[in-house]
């Protein structure tokens, strides 16, 4: 059985943690070592890893001051003695066939140097939504859409250290919080990828995340990433100034991020038959993105003229067109019929949705290993004087 490292960063998640540490240690694939960085936590997450730890000779724990994710996952990296290197968020579900079915991915194919898996998405405590088919798995689609997005999701990947370029296993800190873009962007280019179809993992969606609370960098990193990609790649798309729309949303930049739509599909046409559908994708994708970094100023007006200039009207909900449309003249209406439309859609989600009980294999071992991982020890009264 081949040894598999996973590297699980922790900073403040004693929330979630005990739950993703049991998922991982209930895995089906034994010989596994989790190398837990606690990357100065304020909370009781070193208690709880410590614990854990003395439970499980598996765990390793490193407990040092905070140094940020992409530091930290290095140190992972550089500390782990398995070829195969897996990623674990510290408020996730892995599915007890996860390891397994990614070690089985690396061994029908020796030359595989990245692999993800699809997964199931925990939006609140109890409810979650399951996965959707992926768009694409095989190599050259990925290498494809890689130029446009992120395209695995990063708490699910595996890597094989030896099936790539000497030192290209490194997250750079020019990329933050988009580091996994700009990784998978690398490996891809050069390297073969593939993902999963099946879902293995449960992705926990809450106000801490990363996601959530540095969005702002996000946007910035991730413009910076696509706009190098384009000139690398497809140069005819690049130097709309569209990257500026990360620090101003204003009619300028909206025109710029138009532009850009516009140039990609002129460049459409001319790209390879095995190509083009990856291409469509990253276009859509891209749109979407921009998009939503415009909507979620609240200036829908200029949401409305992104779309109208990108000629993109058949990519908006049929129900959210006359919104967006009547932004110009009635902006208080336009952001009142969003509001009602947003809630909606989470209704329908909730509707959609189905007990984490019902979805996560093994949940009732794996929640009750993480409960007897939280129940730490009571500290010793000090001896009478």
């Amino acid at each position: 059985m081949e040894r598999v490292s996973v590297i699980l960063p922790v900073y403040n998640a004693e929330q979630y943690l005990p739950a993703a540490l049991a998922s991982i240690l209930l895995q089906d694939h034994d010989d596994i070592e989790i190398i837990c960085i606690n990357d100065g936590s304020s909370d009781r997450s070193a208690d709880i890893l410590r614990h854990a730890a003395a439970q499980d000779a598996r765990i390793i724990v490193i407990d040092r001051e905070n140094r940020g994710l992409i530091r930290t996952l290095n140190e992972g990296i550089a500390r782990a003695s398995g070829d195969l290197i897996a990623r674990m968020d510290a408020d996730d579900i892995a599915y007890p066939s996860r390891i397994s079915t990614q070690v089985r991915a690396f061994r029908e194919n020796g030359k595989l140097a990245l692999s993800g898996c699809y997964f199931d998405t925990i939006y609140s405590p109890r409810r979650m939504l399951a996965a959707a088919m992926p768009e694409a798995t095989q190599t050259l689609d990925l290498r494809i859409m890689s130029r446009f997005f992120t395209i695995l999701r990063h708490p699910t990947v595996m890597f094989r250290r030896s099936s790539m370029p000497e030192g290209m296993l490194q997250y750079d800190e020019a990329y933050p919080c988009a580091e996994d873009f700009d990784l998978f962007r690398r490996i891809a280019d050069s390297c073969e990828v593939a993902q999963t179809t099946e879902p293995l993992l449960a992705y926990r969606l809450h106000d801490g995340s990363v996601s959530a609370t540095r969005m702002a960098t996000m946007v910035r990193t991730h413009v910076a990433i696509l706009e190098e990609s384009l000139a690398r790649h497809y140069p005819e798309a690049a130097g709309t100034g569209f990257t500026a729309v990360a620090e101003d949303v204003n009619a300028a930049t909206v025109a710029a991020a138009s532009d850009l739509m516009r140039r990609l599909d002129r460049l459409a046409a001319a790209q390879p038959r095995n190509e083009r559908r990856a291409f469509d994708i990253g276009i859509a994708t891209t749109f979407y993105f921009l998009f939503s970094v415009i909507r979620e100023t609240g200036s829908y007006a200029l949401a409305c003229d992104f779309i109208e200039q990108a000629g993109r009207w058949d990519m908006i909900r049929r129900r959210e067109r006359p919104v967006l449309r009547m932004a110009r003249q009635l902006p208080l209406a336009a952001g009142l019929g969003q509001r009602i439309l947003d809630a909606n859609l989470k209704a329908k989600r909730r509707l959609g949705s189905r007990d984490v009980r019902k979805i996560i294999p093994s949940y009732d071992a794996i929640d009750a290993l993480a409960r007897r991982l939280v129940h730490l020890p009571l500290a010793k009264a000090p001896a009478d004087a």
